[in-house]
Parts: structure tokens; sequence; C-alpha cells
């Protein structure tokens, strides 16, 4: 029942991302127009030209990215700070989930959220991982290999730290349905099939051309981090509190590195582009002092 029911929810990510991506070019042009009305930046448009307007772009993904950014690292410091302080608000809440989904497992649940933690694990995303980045290598896209690897293994050290240092016992160890070692805050779960599918999400809306199937793969990739998040609870190895803070860290980090990947990706382009223009130019003037003109 659960398989059918992650395949329904599937498809209605899938049509909703699909119908806000329109959106987001439209919010984009937005922003851009808001800040242009504003008297200062007007001024800055008008004296540095045609530079500027190419870095418009590149203007408005930073305020995005950096709003994003700002938002997922809002939400986990907000955690960690209960965490610190062991807020008994946090830890009565966390208790209440915790009992409440132990005493709702069933035989077709728990095969599920079983399956999905075997993905989410670091064995089933390292897998994943790696086989990405084979095919990467296969078709000489060596940059985006370098994107994947630096947020996939940057994810995975930022994870062990943040465990370690928050050193935070798991929930009851008669109480899991599946082994589990080491601290508990955040999920690493949560924050590895983050960080993993959401890195994997942007390269498959990169490689692939149709809205419909770049929608697909940011709705699999929100489905799939999800389900595994709530597989930790279910089993009995997390507190509702670690998974939340697993995908803002995950969130946050993924966000840093895609945003500077997308950033230093545009810069490169438009480099490329004003070296064409001025060459374009140079060879213009050459052919008219040939010409005589």
């Amino acid at each position: 029942m659960l398989f059918l029911t992650f395949i329904v929810l599937f498809l209605i990510a899938w049509g909703i991302v699909y119908a806000l991506m329109p959106l987001t070019r439209g919010g984009a042009a937005l922003i851009a127009r808001t800040l242009v009305r504003n008297a200062r930046v007007a001024k800055l448009v008008e004296s540095h030209g045609q530079r500027l307007r190419d870095y418009w772009p590149v203007i408005v993904l930073l305020i995005a990215g950096g709003a994003l950014t700002l938002w997922a690292g809002d939400g986990f410091l907000d955690l960690a700070e209960l965490v610190h302080a062991k807020s008994t608000t946090l830890q009565a809440t966390d208790v209440r989930v915790h009992d409440w989904v132990i005493t709702r497992r069933a035989n077709g649940a728990t095969l599920f959220f079983t399956t999905m933690t075997l993905i989410g694990g670091p064995s089933g995303v390292g897998t994943i991982a790696v086989l990405a980045a084979i095919a990467l290598a296969i078709a000489r896209r060596w940059r985006w290999l370098a994107y994947l690897a630096v947020t996939a293994v940057g994810g995975s050290l930022a994870d062990m730290e943040l465990k370690l240092y928050f050193a935070r016992a798991r929930p009851d160890v008669g109480e899991m349905l599946r082994a589990a070692h080491g601290y508990s805050f955040p999920s690493g779960h949560a924050m590895g099939s983050t960080v993993v599918f959401g890195a994997l999400a942007y390269l498959g809306a990169r490689i692939l051309k149709s809205w419909r199937w770049k929608a697909a793969a940011i709705a699999l990739a929100v489905v799939l981090v999800f389900a595994v998040a709530l597989s930790r609870v279910y089993l009995g190895v997390h507190w509702m509190s670690d998974i939340a803070a697993g995908i803002s860290a995950g969130l946050l980090w993924l966000t840093t590195t895609t945003i500077s990947y997308e950033v230093l990706r545009r810069i490169r382009h438009l480099r490329g582009l004003r070296a064409a223009r001025q060459e374009r130019v140079l060879r213009s003037s050459n052919r008219d002092g040939a010409l005589g003109v």
C-alpha cells in the first residue's frame, strides 16, 4: 500500500513542480525589474552598461540562492540550539512522535520503510553516487563530476562532524527495528539523501531537455528524501528533530555548492561571450582599416 502511496505522491509532486517551473523564470524577471526600479541600482546599470546587464541573471541567482541558504541555515540553527540546550519541549515532542509511530507498525509498512532506509543509507546513496560519477566520467563531464564529488563528500564529512559535536543519544535500542550505531543528531540518512538526490536532481535538470522530465527528476528527489527521512523515525533509530535537522543541514550544504557551481558556470559563460564579442569588434575594426574606411 505504501509503495502505491509513494508513486501517487511522486505523481502529485511531479505535477506541482511542472506547474511551478515557469514561475521561476517569471520570478527572476520580477526581481530584476524591481532592482532596476531602485534609483541607485538604475544609476549603476546606466554607468556600467552592457556588462552589468549581462550579469543580471547571476545577481538574481545569488539573491535567490542566498535567501534559500539563509532559510535552511536558520532552520538548522533553531533545532541545534534546542538540542544543545536540552529543550524539554523538543524532547517531549520527539518522544510523543516516537511513541505514536512504534504503536502503528505493520508488516507492509515495515517492508516499505526498510527499503527506503536501504536506498538512503550510506551504501545506497554511495552506490548511486558512484554509478552517477562513472557515467559522468564516461561522458567526460568533468565539471559535473567535480560538483557531485564535492557535494556528496563534503556533505558526508559535515554530517560526521555535526554528530560528534552534538553527541545526541539515539532512541531506545530495544524499540529499533534495525541496528543503528553512532550519534543521532542530525540524521545521516536524511542529510545524505538530501545532498546526493538533490545534486543528482540538479544534474538531471541540466541534462534533460524537456521541462516535463526536469520536473520529474526534481519531484522524484523530493519524494525520495522524505520517504528516507520518515523511514528513520518509523524504524525507531532517530528522533523527528534529527530528521528535520538532517534535511535542513543537507539543504544548506546542497544550496551552497549548487549556487556556487552555477554562479561560476554562468560567469565563465559570460566571460566567453564577452571575449567573443570583443574579438568580433576587433576583426570588424581591422577589416575596416584594411579597406581604408
